[in-house]
């Protein structure tokens, strides 16, 4: 809901409860164009924009997927033709350059 949407609500509260407590008729008036005029603010500004997503593709695929169980920290992790290692990797301190 955008700043503009929220004033158009307290100014529907407003109008109410200056009908409901008698206020006088021009206050009443004065109220009424001030809704009038945010209501029409709203209309010409452009839609807000909406994210939504939706993660249930996400869900199915993850249950699809043959993981194996077991601790992962500190070993090789293959699920497939893709690895990762680091068994191999020399330090730039001994990396001749």
């Amino acid at each position: 809901m955008t700043s503009y949407q929220k004033a158009i609500k307290a100014l529907e509260e407003c109008v109410k409860d200056a009908m409901e407590n008698n206020v006088d008729p021009a206050l009443q008036c004065e109220i009424w164009r001030h809704y009038q005029g945010m209501k029409a603010i709203d209309r010409q500004l452009p839609e807000e924009t909406k994210f939504s997503f939706k993660l249930d593709a996400l869900d199915d695929a993850m249950d699809y997927m043959n993981i194996p169980s077991g601790p992962y920290a500190t070993d090789t992790i293959s699920l497939g033709d893709d690895v990762i290692s680091f068994g191999d990797y020399k330090s730039q301190e001994y990396r001749p350059d």
